[in-house]
This record gives structure tokens, C-alpha cells and sequence, in this order.
């Protein structure tokens, strides 16, 4: 299932970024996270016009297409790891958390500008020294800075809402459908489908935005806001770290 593939991505960023920070005792991560789309499937509820099973990957694909913001959340499980998501993605910027077996990265991305924070879990990970790490915990580090090179590399693929979108839903479409189940999600009707990789929940009317993909042995990701995108804005000054390789 597609968010197999995501998981790892997620994973493999989270590692890069302790990678990057324990070899310096100035290299900086992650930033604060987005709002929230919760959703409790429910009983039936009208889903007109219906959406044919094999239309499903295309469909989703093109409502992804037709809006430009989405706040996806949830938990994914990886090799043995637990990942978990929460990101606000809009057309040139982008907020959110991802948490990796207790390793909480914030992330921020405002055009190509992208920031990290340092939160406790990240700064005892990365093994950074305890003199450093009182000027680093709870700071903002940019992409730009001496300490952040190379670090935003690990996060680009799912900070920008094309790529995230494209990368998630073409592999949707490459999946095999069944049902069409009316449900309900969030309150609005819904229709579900299944795969041999988990179900799929999209909206009952179009534009047929995907709204939940779920399996017993990956976990669970909710999109919501479609086409609702947020401000982000840049860490207050006190809050970025000014030290050595700022």
C-alpha cells in the first residue's frame, strides 16, 4: 500500500536528520505542527453520484489535482517502527510534526526555505553535548544555516503538497478496488473500498477526495481540509538558534 512506501520515506528522513546532528554539536531540526481531521466511520449515508470501484485511483487523483492544501495525520507502522504524522501541506509552505519510536521532529517549510526545531527527544538522540545542547533545545534551525545543510533534503518529498499528493495517490492508482460501501466520515458521506493492501475512504460526491487509507498491519492516514490551506509563518527571533553555525 502506498503508505508502506511513505513510511519509509518518513523513516529514512527522520534518520538523516540525527545522522546530521550527532557528528556536530550545533546541527539543528525540526518545527511545530498542524491543526487536525479527525474522522469515526458511521453507518450509511447517500454517496451520489456512485464511484465505480476501478475509478477509484483516477478519481482521487484528480481531486488531489484539483485542490492545493490538505492536512494529512496518523500513524504508520515500518519495520518494527511506529511513525507518526501530522502535516499541513499548502501550495508553497507547509507545517507539522512527525514523531519516529518517541523522536519528535517539527518541520516548517515556507517556499524553499525549510526549519527544524530541536525538541528534547531529537537533541538526546543526536548525542549532542550537554553545553551545546542548552543553546540548541527548543530553537529553530534554518535550511540555510551552516548547522541545517543538507538536513532539508531528508524532508522536501513530503513538505510540498504536488509531490505528497502525486507520490501517495499514483500509487493508489496502481491498486485494484472492490465495494463501494456507503459510510459515513466525519459527518459527510463517504464511500469505501477495498484492496489486498488495506480500504480506502473517499468522499461519496466529487470531487472524490481520499479521506482515510487504512490496513490492519500498517495503521491508519487521514486527509482532511482538502483545498483549506493555512498561513505559516517564520519562528518568532527569540526562537531561532543564533549560536556557532547559525
Amino acid at each position: 500500500m502506498p503508505r508502506l512506501r511513505l513510511a519509509a520515506l518518513l523513516a529514512a528522513g527522520s534518520l538523516a536528520l540525527v545522522a546530521g546532528c550527532s557528528g556536530t554539536p550545533s546541527t539543528p531540526a525540526p518545527a511545530a505542527a498542524a491543526g487536525s481531521s479527525s474522522a469515526a466511520p458511521s453507518s450509511s449515508a447517500p454517496a451520489t453520484p456512485a464511484l465505480a470501484a476501478d475509478k477509484v485511483g483516477a478519481a482521487v487523483a484528480d481531486a488531489a489535482k484539483q485542490a492545493s492544501a490538505v492536512h494529512v495525520k496518523g500513524t504508520m507502522a515500518q519495520d518494527g517502527s511506529n511513525v507518526n504524522l501530522d502535516l499541513q501541506l499548502n501550495p508553497d509552505s507547509a507545517s507539522g510534526t512527525v514523531v519516529k519510536d518517541g523522536l519528535e521532529i517539527p518541520v516548517l517549510r515556507i517556499g524553499d526555505k525549510y526549519w527544524f526545531r530541536f525538541t528534547d527527544s531529537l537533541v538526546k538522540q543526536a548525542g549532542i553535548p550537554a553545553s551545546a545542547a542548552k543553546q540548541l533545545t527548543g530553537k529553530w534551525v534554518a535550511s540555510t544555516a551552516k548547522v541545517g545543510a543538507g538536513i532539508a533534503d531528508a524532508f522536501k518529498v513530503f513538505l510540498d503538497y504536488k509531490s505528497f499528493t502525486q507520490g501517495i495517490l499514483g500509487e493508489l492508482e496502481k491498486s485494484t478496488f472492490t465495494g463501494g460501501e456507503q459510510t459515513t466520515l466525519a459527518g459527510a458521506p463517504a464511500l469505501s473500498f477495498t484492496s489486498p493492501d488495506g480500504t480506502a475512504t473517499v468522499a461519496a460526491t466529487e470531487p472524490h477526495y481520499l479521506l482515510r487509507m487504512q490496513d490492519p498491519k500498517s495503521g491508519a492516514m487521514e486527509f482532511g481540509d482538502w483545498n483549506k490551506p493555512t498561513t505559516v509563518s517564520e519562528p518568532p527571533a527569540a526562537e531561532i538558534y543564533s549560536g556557532p553555525g547559525s
